[in-house]
């Protein structure tokens, strides 16, 4: 399974100790404006995954308040919030836009790591979209400014982008290049992550050109690594990859000790991918082993849990894209509405008491 790299920008992971709706009242009285913008795109990142529709509200605070406060390093920041949300649902077009206008922000600015980002931000939205042609110039673009700071980790990240790129287009020894070269710029950054995911994405090259003991050797590398780091999701993709090459050798022992050990893994995290790419691989492993009453078993499960969860894929929540001309949360009325409600029930508690001794009399 090839590993592609999201680079938007570092945020910090914020541990939400009260109701989101609340907290985004509570954000929205921040007096100053920009430290205002900052929460709203701190907080509205976080919950793009929880909560996607109040992470779009959080968004369109964050551009209305920007805009508000004339900042406009602010404002490319409001742009480039919209644009993840947007980019991580689905709408890449509506991505696109959001992603020109942070960059062409950032190019007024002259924020050379902000542009490095827009790049790289426009070149995964039209991935998605399948422009390849544009990907391919907005990585390199990327990758040229990343390098004017000698920000070498984010040019490995690039790289790792690029050739997933010339991965899907079948260039495959494009692809090994790029991801030996992100590996080396890994090796000199002690960055095990990217050395994990260059490995993965290298046997996976080895084994699409047919070199199974060479895609064999690295998936080894990188579960040594993806172990070492307790990356248990990426550990079990590991023992499915080293399965797969084994199935493709024949190697039935091989396959079943990597696929029990896939299992394990799974559903002690809930994996549901792992689930599927296990069933298939099972499937395959006992038609190997000509049990082919229980191969159709697996291939049942497997068909059932992939239709499952593309069916949820399919219902994918949509946003509201209501614009706002001013913030959504209303200061003054929500206290006194509490407090009448308050009151209410605090009547009521003192006379249904009253009146159930009544009726009973």
């Amino acid at each position: 399974m090839l590993r592609f790299l999201i680079v938007f920008l570092f945020l910090r992971t914020l541990a939400f100790g009260q109701d989101p709706d609340t907290l985004l009242t509570y954000t929205l009285k921040i007096e100053n404006d920009t430290e205002k913008v900052n929460q709203l795109y701190t907080i509205g990142f976080e919950l793009k995954d929880k909560d996607p529709q109040l992470a779009y509200s959080f968004a369109q605070n964050c551009e209305w308040v920007a805009k508000k406060s004339q900042s406009q390093k602010h404002i490319a920041k409001s742009k480039n919030l919209l644009g993840i949300l947007f980019y991580h649902h689905g709408h890449y077009k509506r991505a696109v836009v959001y992603f020109e206008e942070y960059l062409s922000n950032t190019i007024a600015l002259n924020n050379i790591s902000g542009i490095a980002f827009g790049y790289t931000n426009l070149g995964n939205a039209y991935l998605a979209l399948g422009h390849f042609e544009k990907v391919e110039h907005f990585y390199l673009k990327a990758i040229a400014y990343h390098n004017s700071l000698n920000d070498k980790k984010n040019v490995a990240n690039v790289l790792i982008n690029l050739a997933v790129l010339k991965h899907n287009q079948k260039q495959l020894d494009a692809a090994r290049e790029n991801y030996l070269k992100a590996f080396e710029l890994g090796k000199q950054l002690y960055d095990y992550e990217i050395k994990a995911i260059c490995l993965n994405n290298l046997a996976q090259v080895y084994s699409d050109q047919g070199n199974n003991e060479k895609a064999l050797a690295y998936n080894y590398d990188a579960l040594e690594l993806r172990d070492l780091m307790g990356l248990d999701l990426d550990v079990c993709d590991s023992h499915l990859s080293i399965a797969e090459i084994a199935l493709k050798q024949n190697n039935t022992i091989l396959a079943e000790e990597n696929l029990g050990l896939a299992l394990v893994i799974s559903d002690k995290i809930g994996y549901a991918q792992g689930k599927i790419n296990y069933y298939k691989l099972f499937s395959e492993l006992e038609e190997q082993k000509k049990n082919y009453q229980s191969s159709f078993k697996y291939f049942k499960l497997y068909k059932q849990l992939n239709d499952s969860i593309l069916l949820t894929e399919g219902s994918e929540l949509k946003f509201n894209f209501k614009e706002i001309e001013e913030p959504k949360s209303d200061f003054t009325k929500k206290p006194i509405k509490n407090m009448l409600l308050l009151a209410l029930l605090s009547l009521l508690l003192i006379v249904i008491p009253f009146v159930l001794i009544r009726y009973k009399r």
